[in-house]
């Protein structure tokens, strides 16, 4: 790792997905984190969004405040990303209550920071997260083992039903059509092309590698 600018660079910048609903506190966050070296992949403001965002983008690990706009809360979300995907979270929020405390730690979260976040703190809840993310878990996501409540959410999100497309063009996983995983994406969507469009979202692996994009499916 260097300075630059002021800035600590990462050799291999890794992706954190923030998920707060003040926009000067993600503001705030993002500019730590900038400051550690780390990439912002998307800063959210629900957890409906935080799950089908984490789903898609696979981030390294996600910045999650408890109280959230939409239905369901930081904690909710957090306990779907957790065990659906793999990926770390790190509570961000200035409440502290028994009952969510009891919440948060029934999650297996990697950490809880309070608010105002101070950047040593946050650097060190980074790295355990990551490191012990990056060991548990050296794999791709395999869409078709990824839970129910996990995948409507995503579908929910996305406002449609969708699949998942290899780089040389076949269908790793479609929902609620599971049963075309396999085949060319060009024969189970006729008229369609199995080529990367500039309107879907790339599939990264926990290396920031891509194999594969979410295309939205026909109506």
């Amino acid at each position: 790792m260097e300075i630059v600018e002021g800035r600590l660079e990462a050799t291999a910048r890794r992706r954190v997905l923030i998920v707060e609903d003040d926009p000067l506190s993600a503001r705030v966050a993002a500019k730590i984190l900038d400051r550690l070296g780390y990439s912002v992949c998307a800063e959210i403001e629900t957890g409906e969004e935080a799950v089908s965002e984490a789903a898609v983008l696979l981030p390294d690990v996600v910045l999650m405040d408890i109280n959230l706009a939409g239905a369901m809360d930081g904690v909710a979300a957090a306990r779907v990303i957790i065990e659906g995907l793999g990926v770390p979270v790190i509570f961000l929020t200035a409440a502290v209550d028994r009952e969510i405390m009891d919440r948060v730690a029934a999650t297996g979260a990697a950490g809880y920071i309070q608010k105002p976040v101070k950047l040593l703190d946050l650097k060190a809840n980074l790295e355990m997260a990551i490191t012990r993310r990056h060991r548990e878990r050296p794999c791709p996501v395999d869409p078709a083992a990824l839970p129910r409540p996990l995948l409507d959410a995503v579908a929910r999100a996305l406002g449609r039903a969708f699949a998942v497309v290899s780089p040389d063009g076949r269908v790793l996983f479609a929902y609620p059509e599971s049963g075309l995983a396999g085949e060319l994406f060009a024969d189970a969507f006729p008229g369609q092309s199995a080529a990367q469009a500039p309107g879907d979202t790339p599939c990264l692996d926990v290396s920031g590698r891509s194999f594969g994009f979410v295309r939205l499916l026909p109506e």
